[in-house]
């Protein structure tokens, strides 16, 4: 009873991953995953009632009753010989998303993180980072200070921008400005070329690498530009029906596009960890090193000619390494861990 109400916890609140607004696919988790487990060869239902989900503290609890009250209460043996035939068992437990200390299988490109924009001069570029003009970024947090100094508020990518559609854009080799559409691409430790590159699209970068905010990777040398379209078809070839529901902020099937029931949000290989970099400093030329920011969760919607449209999704539907030390890899991805 308590394995499964340690599953069906954490089963819920992994749903809170990918949908920390949704209070009802988190409890249809939790009482669907209970059910594929026994106590004493019965199978667990699981009542609304017995699932509990915290949106502000990330938690849920889930409860298995085997009681005289439910009409299933556990059957006893020795106990017979004194009068007791069954008992009542209650278990319950408390499972929580919390920051994760890093992710991995990211994307080959980074894209620039949010800046605030500031709209009093008419002067001001909004394609373009300009502190003349009032811009400012505010990392959420300081790398490089020991110990690391997290802001609160920063100015990155945050929950409220889940669904936010973008453009990439090739960067042109940036210069001359910040475009938030722009994208430049990176190689992780001993790769390099442009099959490569389409291949960590298509895949992932080397999943036994962990990455965290501070940690410096290298731009790749040349736009890949050619490389970077292939790379996105291959990978939307791999789910093709997958389309993204303005109603619900999620993933799912076509059929369901335009539903506002959250159940039928799915996964998908087409969504992916991304990171960020600080407008401030663009990345270089050349295999230089530059320094990631923040993370943040993309779904790669469609393709057209040059133009590759993605979704903003915050967290990823992923399962980062572990919890972190300090909350090191940023505000957007998250694991699930039991607390009580």
């Amino acid at each position: 009873a308590q394995r499964t109400a340690d599953l069906s916890a954490l089963a819920g609140a992994s749903s809170l991953i990918t949908l920390p607004n949704q209070a009802g696919p988190a409890q249809t988790e939790a009482i669907t995953w209970a059910a594929e487990n026994l106590v004493q060869k019965t199978p667990v239902t699981l009542l609304p009632g017995d699932v509990t989900v915290d949106l502000v503290a990330s938690t849920v609890t889930s409860t298995v009753n085997r009681t005289t009250v439910r009409g299933n209460p556990i059957g006893t043996v020795f106990a017979r010989v004194f009068g007791v035939n069954a008992v009542d068992v209650v278990a319950d437990a408390t499972a929580q998303v919390v920051p994760a200390g890093g992710i991995n299988c990211l994307l080959p490109i980074v894209i620039v993180d949010r800046w605030f924009e500031d709209p009093a001069d008419p002067a001001n570029d909004p394609f373009d980072y300009e502190e003349e003009y009032g811009d400012y970024y505010t990392p959420w947090a300081e790398p490089g200070t020991d110990p690391v100094v997290f802001n609160d508020p920063y100015t990155g990518y945050s929950e409220n921008d889940i669904g936010l559609q973008i453009l990439l854009k090739d960067s042109g080799g940036g210069g001359g400005g910040m475009n938030p559409s722009w994208y430049f691409p990176w190689r992780p430790p001993g790769q390099s070329g442009g099959a490569d590159y389409r291949e960590n699209i298509r895949s992932c970068v080397d999943p036994t690498i962990e990455y965290t905010i501070g940690m410096d990777v290298d731009a790749e040398p040349g736009n890949m530009k050619g490389p970077t379209l292939q790379g996105f078809n291959d990978l939307i070839s791999q789910d093709p029906g997958a389309v993204w529901n303005d109603v619900v902020d999620c993933v799912t099937d076509a059929a369901w596009q335009v539903s506002p029931d959250a159940s039928h949000c799915r996964p998908s290989p087409r969504v992916r960890p991304v990171p960020f970099f600080d407008p401030r400093g663009e990345p270089p030329n050349g295999s230089k090193p530059f320094t990631l920011t923040n993370f943040g969760a993309l779904f790669v919607e469609s393709q057209s000619g040059n133009e590759t449209w993605i979704r903003f999704m915050g967290y990823a539907g992923l399962n980062p390494p572990g919890p972190g030390t300090g909350a090191s890899l940023g505000p957007l991805f998250k694991t699930v861990v039991l607390i009580e």
